[in-house]
């Protein structure tokens, strides 16, 4: 009798226990889904742009690198002792004249784009081939280096970093899209606007 009791209260035990765990983990539930429509719009709005901005700058800040390598690959060519000179100048002239028509987020356009592009690449094997071409090169490890870091920025990273400023953009222009009437009602977020991608320019 007393082993039937016993049963008894271990099942009501375990039963409270289970309850009491189910009604704890909904209330966090409910906490959680209170926190996140407790934002307001407005910071919403503000947190959508700063994340797509964030991408914006760290790619640029990469592209940025990626020509500040392209010259110190000319200075370390220019470093051996037989060198083709005027090869140098020119491709640093070249190197100025490509990055200052470099697109930002106010004038992102599919032919900017493109004409960036192709510049930068026609720049990027021009260097290349007067580094295979440069005798004592082989010495200057770091030149090999640099030559692979401007390969990668100008390939994987750029390209992820593009997809990444996509999908924050987008999500950025689809809550502007859901909450346009609200937006347009409050004076204090006209200076919010659509952002232009790359994949699909507005």
């Amino acid at each position: 009798m007393k082993s039937n009791h016993l049963i008894v209260f271990v099942f009501v035990a375990v039963f409270f226990t289970v309850a009491c765990n189910k009604t704890e983990q909904t209330a966090n539930q409910n906490q959680s889904k209170d926190t996140i429509t407790s934002v307001s719009l407005p910071d919403q709005l503000a947190l959508l742009n700063d994340s797509a901005d964030v991408i914006w700058n760290r790619m640029m800040a990469a592209d940025s690198q990626k020509f500040a390598d392209i010259r110190r690959l000319l200075e370390e060519i220019s470093y051996c002792k037989k060198y083709d000179e005027k090869a140098v100048e020119k491709l640093l002239k070249l190197r100025s004249e490509v990055f200052s028509i470099r697109y930002t987020q106010a004038n992102l356009s599919d032919s900017l784009i493109d004409v960036y592009d192709s510049k930068t690449t026609d720049l990027i094997n021009k260097v290349r081939n007067l580094k295979s071409k440069t005798e004592e090169i082989s010495q200057h490890p770091l030149a090999d280096q640099l030559e692979n870091e401007i390969m990668k920025a100008d390939s994987d990273d750029l390209l992820l970093f593009r997809k990444n400023y996509d999908q924050a953009a987008n999500a950025y222009n689809s809550f502007l899209d859901q909450n346009k009437e609200a937006i347009a009602a409050d004076p204090s977020l006209s200076a919010y606007q659509k952002k232009k991608l790359f994949s699909v320019v507005i």
